[in-house]
């Protein structure tokens, strides 16, 4: 059996909102469900061909479907991979405007974390509706969740902002930039402003001695510069054939951004193993395209932290063969800014007090445990 897995299932395409910069067009997003057949059969050959799987749902909005359906998954998946075997787990991401008190405690007995979108301060910016009281309730129960921020061209420049706002509530939240795909592309930020806004909101976290709550990805960042065992944001891993995604017609892709029909592999209805995807014309195009770019970017200094970046991210900037995009630049600059000032911190060994507790905690393990990393 093969490791581990993570797996994206889009039980509809349909939303019950309009955010602006959704890479689904409204084409797309129209009602309609999985069946719990095609659920059932991904599931089984997860647990057959995977040690370990992570089932992420995804939309569209996944909790327009009913409890009902989460409770028949959830039995799915004790039935195949065993119950409390911890071979398996869930995220669901949501925009958290249907998320209520029984399904929260839903979520907290079987461990179900919960991703939810928004921007705080900035959130008006690409979505009208606003989850403020129920992140409120969602921390008064002690559930088991975190936050993704989209940074969009009019929020590039207020980073700091937001990660402050959710600083103070002592929530986890991740920066990302809207990508160019569906209708993300009047709203994509420019990369000077996005890098200058990220590195404001690093740096103000890097020195907050008391916040208890990790930054993304700017923390995964520093793990990967250290050489920590720690997994780094999906973009810049070696994420081929360690991810699948299925949407609501049973159509299969290596990834939940917006691929293209060309990246295609096949129906679930159509194939009897996960193997059988990744085996097909679709997953070819994609892995042989991102060889090409990744041959290009070999040279590079940081290569080895990003992998050559996000496969369909380029895909929507100079093409999937080619690097020096937006998200290559902007990540190149980032990276390095976040690996320079642990890189001072390992050389001049100043008092870790100054700096944040997870900075701390891990120059620390470095130190103690030094890894046969070269800088």
């Amino acid at each position: 059996m093969k490791p581990h897995i993570t797996i994206v299932i889009k039980p509809t395409l349909f939303c019950n909102i309009d955010c602006k910069h959704c890479y689904h067009t409204p084409e797309e997003r129209v009602k309609g469900e999985i069946s719990i057949e095609r659920v059932e059969k991904l599931i089984r050959m997860a647990s057959e061909e995977y040690q370990t799987a992570w089932f992420i749902w995804h939309g569209g909005e996944p909790l327009t479907l009913p409890m009902s359906f989460y409770k028949q998954v959830m039995a799915l998946e004790e039935k195949y991979f065993g119950k409390n075997s911890m071979r398996y787990g869930n995220t669901i991401n949501t925009n958290g405007i249907l998320l209520n008190k029984r399904f929260m405690a839903y979520c907290r007995e079987k461990k179900i974390n919960i991703g939810v979108s928004y921007e705080g301060p900035c959130n008006g910016i690409l979505r009208a509706e606003d989850v403020e009281k129920t992140l409120r309730t969602m921390s008064d129960k002690d559930n088991k969740y975190s936050v993704g921020a989209t940074i969009s061209k009019e929020s590039a420049s207020r980073q700091r902002e937001i990660y402050e706002y959710f600083r103070e509530k002592d929530i986890s939240v991740s920066l990302s930039p809207v990508i160019g795909a569906g209708c993300g592309g009047p709203y994509v930020p420019d990369t000077d402003e996005f890098v200058k806004g990220s590195i404001e909101a690093y740096d103000k976290w890097f020195y907050d001695k008391t916040v208890r709550v990790p930054l993304m990805p700017f923390y995964q960042y520093i793990m990967n510069y250290l050489g920590e065992p720690f997994p780094s944001d999906c973009a810049h891993t070696s994420c081929l054939t360690k991810w699948l995604c299925m949407y609501p017609d049973g159509s299969l892709y290596p990834c939940a951004k917006a691929c293209p029909k060309s990246f295609c592999m096949g129906n679930i209805d159509d194939i009897d193993t996960i193997a059988e995807a990744f085996q097909t014309e679709g997953f070819g195009n994609i892995l042989a395209g991102s060889i090409e770019r990744r041959d290009k970017c070999a040279s590079c200094e940081i290569f080895k932290y990003c992998n050559g970046g996000c496969s369909v991210d380029a895909c929507y900037e100079n093409g999937l063969e080619n690097n020096g995009g937006a998200s290559c630049e902007a990540y190149k600059a980032i990276f390095s800014h976040v690996a320079g000032s642990i890189q001072r911190i390992l050389d001049e060994e100043p008092d870790l007090d100054e700096f944040n507790p997870f900075v701390k905690e891990a120059v620390i393990s470095k130190l103690i445990n030094p890894k046969t990393v070269s800088h």
